[in-house]
């Protein structure tokens, strides 16, 4: 079966790494994915680029002019006929609106599309427009997963046929890898005192100005703590703007994407995901499979994959005050959450791994093209 995933990716963040693992799984599986990276003509070689040819993943560049650009996605579909693929998989806004606003008799391959999550937090934004005309689409998707279970229930997708919807959780590789090194500069930092950690965008919606407050709060009060966020986008100045007003400059790190996200959590204290927004964050998954004790927000998938705060302290999204009572109470009582550390950890391994999310994609693509039209789909489905 050939597959090609279609995204169009501004970092390496918990979308990209799910797919990246989905292909890497799909290979061994014998399928034959392909990643389909749209850009602009200005992009230089993405993160996601870069880390796919690390692992030798199939993939293949677009380069077009900035916005929806149609043009683009008839020249994506062309290969994709040319070179007999099966199905398109879309991960991402862009490619449900692209290849979603096309007729199906011009499409003609069955689409199905993983809902990660939506980041807009309100307001009439150019993002809220961009969702607002995703949910649109998505009514001619064949098939569109959601990470959790509650993403069914959005007001937008409401009237959404819900016999052309799924859940499929995320998954990491719980494989384990030969010891990965981590930077010198970052193991330094960490070394210092005990540390905090957050994973992911520099965006509003990860609500990394809480923590910098929160961790501004505990330092009068004589806790010897400090932040390390791993990520970057563009808060970045705010963030570090707002560290210099707080006085805590010298107690927060931000290096960047850095690969092996697992070798750095295992070495902090504590992993924070006080975000106002999220569908099923792989970052989450990896701090429970590293065995580090977390703090997050009650809002998407978190508190079913926290088993309600049984694995994991849960936490109003918008309370701050709550978020800094939890990280001194972590801080002051390190082995409190010990059972909790090791519940996470198990519960990653027996419900969250990338084969077992690869194994549910794979029954799903085969419903989907078993409900094809065309009898050569079907026959695809039932060898496969």
């Amino acid at each position: 079966m050939k597959v090609m995933h279609i995204i169009d990716s501004g970092g390496l963040y918990g979308a990209e790494v799910m797919l990246l693992n989905l292909v890497e799984e799909q290979l061994q599986m014998g399928l034959a994915p392909v990643i389909a990276s749209i850009g602009t003509s200005t992009d230089e070689e993405k993160p996601l680029e870069r880390e796919a040819r690390k692992r030798n993943l199939p993939l293949e560049c677009f380069r077009f002019k900035a916005g929806l650009n149609f043009r683009g996605a008839l020249e994506i579909l062309d290969l994709a006929k040319k070179r007999h693929f099966d199905l398109l998989h879309s991960h991402g806004y862009k490619g449900n609106i692209l290849f979603g606003v096309l007729p199906r008799k011009l499409r003609k391959l069955p689409m199905v599309t993983t809902l990660h999550g939506w980041t807009s937090t309100g307001g009439l934004t150019k993002m809220a427009v961009y969702e607002w005309l995703d949910a649109l689409c998505l009514r001619r998707v064949d098939q569109v997963v959601f990470v959790n279970d509650l993403m069914a229930n959005h007001p937008r997708l409401k009237n959404l046929n819900k016999s052309k919807t799924s859940v499929i959780y995320n998954g990491i590789r719980c494989h384990s890898d030969a010891a990965a090194a981590i930077k010198p500069e970052i193991e330094t930092f960490i070394r210092q005192r005990y540390t905090l950690v957050c994973v992911g965008r520099f965006s509003r919606e990860k609500n990394f100005q809480a923590v910098l407050s929160a961790v501004a709060t505990l330092v009068t009060e004589g806790c010897d703590i400090q932040l390390l966020i791993l990520g970057d986008g563009g808060l970045r100045d705010q963030l570090t703007l707002q560290a210099r007003e707080l006085q805590i400059s010298e107690r927060l790190l931000m290096p960047g994407h850095v690969d092996q996200v697992k070798a750095y959590l295992e070495r902090c204290q504590l992993f924070l995901m006080p975000s106002l927004t999220e569908g099923l964050p792989m970052a989450l998954l990896e701090a429970m499979h590293a065995g580090i004790p977390i703090i997050a927000s009650r809002v998407g998938g978190i508190p079913d994959v926290l088993l309600q705060g049984r694995a994991g302290s849960l936490i109003a999204s918008d309370d701050q005050q709550q978020l800094t009572k939890q990280i001194r109470r972590h801080y002051h009582e390190p082995g409190a959450m010990a059972e909790s550390v090791k519940l996470a950890k198990g519960r990653v391994e027996d419900q969250y791994s990338s084969a077992a999310m690869a194994d549910s994609y794979m029954q799903l693509y085969q419903q989907v093209l078993k409900n094809q039209p065309r009898a050569e789909h079907a026959e695809i489905a039932e060898k496969t």
